[in-house]
């Protein structure tokens, strides 16, 4: 992997660009539910809160064609610009005084909006910048170098968070990071601009979007978005009602201890994906993690009212899990696809889970208030994981699935097994 980061200049540019932009994404995301629970209270509000984060996320279908027939760089700078401004109008706006609510609401949906392109304007890159065989590991890479960042950074924000106190500094250093990324970006170049031949024929927008979809519906990539998208829909349940489980029994800090070792977990994962991913079968893969991950969400639920280390053990163990299977799901979306669909097949994935998440956002705020222990909510959620990963190893194409260098891009008549059982 270390090769690949010292003789790409594009892609070492790209993994700097990721680390800046992944902190400063990642404190907004990290510390506005909270926020919100600590200044309001209210589950309804953070589930609310959860929603707003989510929902634009349905309508990113309609970024993809945008992203695969567009500069991608140029669609990363425009985007990591409006959240720098989105996070310096947070950071210097009376959050705590008299703005209230919606204001914070308000700051969720402009931000969420422009992560619309930003996202999937990453993901289409990546392939045009480093070869196929190297997609894994470039993934596993990425995520190591943004983890280790993030990994050092909330441990310095340890102890700044107290009460609800300091959530502007917090900001503040989020607003600078994405200053850093906007500015790395600045010597970027897409590659797939120079590739496409000027007198290429150009496809209507909605034409663009029917392909996507129909490759999307013949290949075996839609069984695991339907795996997901279970998944998805039950974590997002539990994810509304975590602060609230957490702060119980261990307090804000305990918030963000918890947050940072979830971090440690998966550096862990890319490192191990990294390394060991290309010698396992996928679909085998697959179902172990997706075991692994609802039996550690379980034993957190249980483990964490009577022991906060042991519990912090766990949380390794989930996040260790959950980011490894990311990490292949997310290469096979970069690697089964023709190049020039990426950005398309990416969008219509997160547009199909966004769905499920904002279902899942809006019944947390309800079910958190009906259901009188939160631990209820995970252990569920562990179950139904278990059962997800089962589903998936009843597919006869996932069972197939090869190694994951032996998976090549499909051809253009999408003509791949998709037989349930």
């Amino acid at each position: 992997m270390g090769k690949l980061l010292i003789s790409n200049r594009q892609f070492r540019l790209y993994v700097i660009y990721q680390i800046f932009s992944g902190l400063g994404v990642g404190i907004f995301s990290m510390f506005m539910l909270l926020s919100v629970h600590l200044i309001y209270d209210n589950a309804l509000y953070t589930g609310i809160a959860s929603f707003l984060m989510s929902a634009p996320l349905v309508f990113s279908f309609v970024a993809g064609p945008v992203v695969d027939r567009s500069n991608k760089v140029k669609i990363m700078r425009l985007t990591t610009l409006l959240e720098f401004g989105v996070l310096a109008l947070l950071t210097f706006t009376p959050l705590l005084e008299n703005l209230g609510v919606m204001f914070m609401f308000g700051v969720i949906i402009v931000f969420s909006i422009a992560s619309l392109f930003e996202g999937p304007s990453g993901t289409a890159l990546l392939p045009h910048i480093v070869g196929d065989d190297d997609i894994l590991p470039a993934n596993s890479l990425i995520n190591i170098a943004s983890l280790l960042a993030g990994i050092l950074l909330a441990i310095l924000l340890f102890g700044l968070l107290a009460d609800g106190e300091n959530l502007r500094l917090i900001y503040g250093l989020s607003t600078c990071f994405l200053a850093c990324a906007v500015a790395f970006s600045l010597f970027m170049r897409d590659p797939s601009t120079k590739n496409t031949p000027a007198d290429a024929p150009k496809h209507g927008f909605l034409s663009d979007l029917l392909v996507g979809v129909k490759f999307l519906r013949k290949n075996i990539l839609l069984f695991f978005l339907i795996a997901y998208a279970a998944r998805t829909f039950v974590g997002q349940i539990a994810y509304v009602n975590m602060p609230a489980f957490i702060e119980y029994y261990a307090g804000a800090q305990g918030y963000i201890l918890i947050s940072v070792v979830s971090m440690v977990g998966g550096l862990i994962a890319s490192s191990l994906v990294g390394t060991l991913g290309k010698k396992f079968k996928v679909g085998q893969m697959m179902l172990v993690l997706f075991v692994l991950t609802g039996v550690s969400r379980v034993a957190f639920a249980l483990l964490l009212p009577e022991s906060f280390y042991g519990a912090l053990v766990i949380v390794v163990m989930f996040s260790t899990f959950v980011n490894a299977s990311g990490i292949v799901y997310g290469s096979l979306e970069q690697k089964l696809p023709p190049k020039d669909m990426v950005g398309r097949v990416d969008t219509m994935s997160t547009t199909f889970l966004a769905i499920f998440v904002a279902l899942g956002a809006l019944s947390g705020g309800f079910i958190g208030r009906v259901v009188p222990n939160v631990a209820y909510i995970l252990i569920t959620q562990g179950i139904l994981i278990v059962l997800t990963g089962m589903y998936l190893i009843l597919v006869p194409a996932v069972r197939k699935l090869p190694k994951i260098d032996d998976i090549s891009r499909t051809n253009e008549d999408f003509d791949v097994d998709t037989e349930i059982m």
